[in-house]
């Protein structure tokens, strides 16, 4: 009896060889067509200045916006003025150097920009600074 020898199938094989350079394409891809939301923050007109000093760190900020109607956010988030106390006291326990950067509208009453001065002190966020819109050339 002849013995007939069976074929064997061969396993199938995916080249894999280009595999980390599709996935360092898809990287930069993904690096290239990402927007990173900026805040909105509220319609404002900053009030003027005839100095101004610019803050150039970014990464202790907290941008706090009022408009004229007394709305106040905070990172983007509508907050009542109780609110800015314990949102800020929060974000000081995290970072101690935060610097809080108010951008209130040039029609706001100043009560409304006292009482939160008054939370920020209440929040030990002690650090602020105010927004204001600076001119060139203007008489100078």
């Amino acid at each position: 009896m002849k013995h007939i020898a069976r074929k064997r199938a061969s396993a199938i094989e995916i080249p894999t060889a280009s595999t980390g350079d599709i996935a360092f394409l898809l990287i930069i891809f993904f690096m290239v067509s990402t927007v990173f939301r900026k805040e909105a923050g509220l319609r404002i007109t900053l009030p003027e200045a005839e100095a101004t000093e610019r803050i150039l760190k970014r990464r202790n900020v907290v941008n706090l916006w009022m408009d004229e109607k007394g709305s106040t956010t905070v990172s983007d988030n509508l907050v009542s003025t109780e609110l800015v106390t314990a949102i800020m006291a929060e974000k000081v326990i995290e970072n101690p150097d935060l610097v809080v950067t108010l951008q209130a509208d040039r029609e706001v009453p100043y009560g409304s920009v006292t009482d939160v001065l008054e939370a920020l002190k209440a929040a030990r966020a002690l650090k602020v600074t105010f927004a204001t819109e600076y001119r060139l050339g203007d008489g100078g």
